[in-house]
């Protein structure tokens, strides 16, 4: 069965895809990113913040003030008799300190230890797997390793509770003090004797178990050794307590590094063993994913990944990697925090990266190859139209673009389809230009001439001809200039200035046509076409029709703030109704109506710039009657030619 190019590309991505994982999953397996990870194991632990101790375990420090009391060390072991006889009813006593040499105070010491009968003493395990046991007098006593396990950067995590060499078997002193104060048999910690075993220098470490620390250094409750000697520790405190006695003063005895020490301060082994106890006892060490569950886990997310990332597209790709190296590390945690179970997340961080990565490659090689086969499409048309240099173009996808002859290629093609059609796109594009113009005049055009019409038509049912509202579209456009405003706005406010008064269609007739005075109420329903008229020609998406309906509402409005329907005071009037406010002014005092004669030019011009009581120069913006007074011959010419609509007001094409 013959495969289509593309699908064939996808296959050899996916096989190398493929390896690339394997590839990963062997560095892994090699260690690579065992740095990584156990830095997020200790930072969750950081983040988890500490954990309550188990105040069941208690540490007798042999502190400074103990050493400054009773000597240098190792102190004499006759100082742990009486601390053993105010211990007597504690659960257990582990001394976590070596007793290999023999001293003057040993049989003082068995003594009181044999009378107690919960004790445990370390055993030390010396260079080539040679163990050094306490003291003969000692030999009776349970006993039990102290060796912690310190990782590559020498932080502690984890503690094999089972140590054989040879024909011998230790037990963690840890787990003999659990057995020893709980009864219960340790037999999970112990292990067969093995034949392979025998006369080797290898130490064999089993039953790992990682620690679960509550917390830095001074988690857990300390007393010093001197204030149990010296009495001012009563008996009854230690009763049934689970005790570590061991060494704290600063430069003695074993210091390790734990998650919790980022700032280097160093945990002393006492209490390391402290935590240790407390896992065993309430059961809580950390549970570490097995590593092929881990494997099988992040290989089937990043398969998943792969096909997923290559059905998304590319927005979608990179929220979902982004949301996946957030998500992932957040789980991991909330297990560890939760549930003190532990994988290692890096691996999986890496093979989603890795994928993400493939896919986008895989899009990019994609989209390489449509470009050639647009190249070959475009190549066709050429030798069609008898096209010259044209060559055909082979299909080589991201390849073709890894090199610079690759890249300079392409450039070439795209210069050469640039000069072939160059000559044509520019004449479509000039023709086009060209009717596209023609198109928008014709539009601009109707729609201007549409208005005016329209305005005449509403206008006319109060004044007839509604040459009235002609004239002030001349009138403002006029003053507009005069004032300096952009030539957009002088074209917008001309035609736009018409229909100020096309709320009157809402306005009753016995009150628009009524010859004599309005009553209060009547001029009130008057007053209202500002607010019709806006509200006929609100929410436009035309800049015309948006100035209309500004000028619409606010022409009546006056500089002092006598005006309606909102009265407005000075520049919060739109400066397009404070223009059409003098125009339809002058218009109307010069025009004829049911309930009034026409007045003169130069009776108008008085009243509006002297005033009459009824109308005052301060209903007016200051500029704009400057311009009125400077333009008032214009708008007499413009009166006198536009009455009887004998000829066109204005030229209606922009």
């Amino acid at each position: 069965m013959k495969l289509y190019p593309v699908s064939r590309h996808i296959i050899l991505y996916t096989f190398i895809t493929l390896l690339g994982i394997l590839c990963i999953v062997f560095f892994d397996y090699l260690g690579v990113f065992e740095g990584i990870d156990n830095y997020l194991y200790d930072l969750s632990f950081r983040i988890r913040a500490p954990l309550p101790p188990d105040e069941r375990i208690i540490i007798v420090a042999i502190d400074e003030k103990t050493l400054e009391k009773y000597g240098r060390w190792p102190l004499k072991r006759n100082y742990y008799v009486p601390f053993l006889n105010t211990a007597k009813e504690a659960a257990v006593i582990g001394f976590d300190m070596i007793m290999a040499e023999p001293s003057e105070d040993d049989a003082v010491f068995a003594e009181a230890v044999r009378e107690h009968g919960k004790v445990v003493i370390p055993v030390y395990i010396e260079n080539r797997a040679r163990i050094s046991y306490p003291v003969k007098a000692l030999s009776f006593v349970k006993t039990g390793h102290t060796h912690v396990e310190q990782g590559v950067d020498g932080v502690v995590r984890e503690v094999f509770h089972t140590i054989a060499s040879r024909d011998v078997m230790l037990t963690s002193m840890a787990a003999e003090m659990y057995e020893t104060a709980t009864g219960r048999p340790t037999d999970q910690f112990r292990i067969l004797y093995r034949p392979e075993r025998k006369n080797t220098d290898v130490l064999y470490q089993e039953n790992l178990m990682n620690i679960n620390f509550s917390g830095p250094p001074g988690t857990f409750p300390q007393i010093s050794l001197a204030d149990i000697l010296e009495g001012t520790v009563p008996s009854s405190s230690l009763k049934d307590k689970i005790i570590l006695v061991g060494v704290t003063a600063a430069g003695l005895g074993d210091r390790v590094l734990i998650p919790f020490t980022q700032k280097r301060n160093q945990m002393p082994g006492v209490e390391v063993h402290a935590h240790i106890l407390q896992n065993l006892f309430n059961g809580n060490p950390i549970k570490i994913i097995k590593d092929w569950i881990r494997l099988m886990f992040s290989i089937m997310i990043a398969l998943m990944c792969f096909f997923l990332f290559l059905k998304a597209d590319e927005k979608t790709a990179r929220f979902l990697w982004l949301c996946g190296l957030v998500i992932i590390p957040v789980c991991v945690f909330m297990l560890f925090s939760l549930n003190n179970i532990w994988m290692k997340p890096f691996l999986l961080l890496v093979s989603i990266c890795f994928i993400y990565g493939m896919t986008y490659l895989i899009r990019l090689d994609e989209a390489a190859r449509k470009l050639d086969m647009k190249y070959q499409t475009i190549n066709a048309r050429l030798e069609w139209d008898g096209a010259a240099g044209t060559r055909s173009i082979s299909e080589k996808g991201l390849v073709s673009f890894l090199s610079p002859g690759g890249i300079h290629r392409k450039i070439e093609r795209l210069l050469s389809v640039e000069q072939q059609y160059e000559k044509t796109l520019e004449n479509t594009v000039r023709q086009r230009t060209e009717e596209l113009s023609r198109a928008m005049t014709l539009i601009d055009t109707m729609s201007n001439e549409m208005i005016l019409r329209l305005t005449r038509a509403a206008e006319s049912k109060e004044f007839g001809t509604g040459e009235h509202i002609m004239r002030i579209g001349l009138y403002a456009g006029k003053i507009a200039e005069f004032l300096r405003m952009p030539a957009d706005f002088v074209e917008l406010i001309t035609f736009a200035s018409p229909m100020h008064d096309v709320g009157k269609i809402g306005v009753p007739d016995s009150i628009l046509l009524k010859t004599g005075k309005l009553t209060d109420e009547e001029w009130k329903i008057m007053k209202t076409h500002t607010v019709l008229g806006e509200k006929i020609l609100e929410q436009s998406s035309h800049a015309k029709i948006q100035m209309s309906a500004s000028i619409a509402l606010n022409h009546h409005e006056r500089w002092n703030g006598t005006g309606y329907p909102r009265g407005l005071k000075g520049e919060d009037i739109p400066i397009e109704a404070r223009i059409v406010m003098i125009c339809d002014q002058y218009d109307a005092m010069r025009s004829k109506r049911p309930y009034k004669e026409a007045f003169s030019h130069q009776t108008t011009c008085r009243i509006i710039i002297e005033g009459c009581g009824r109308t005052m120069p301060e209903h007016f913006d200051p500029e704009v009657l400057r311009a009125f007074i400077e333009l008032a011959p214009v708008f007499e010419r413009y009166f006198d030619r536009f009455q009887h609509g004998t000829e066109p007001l204005f030229d209606t094409n922009p």
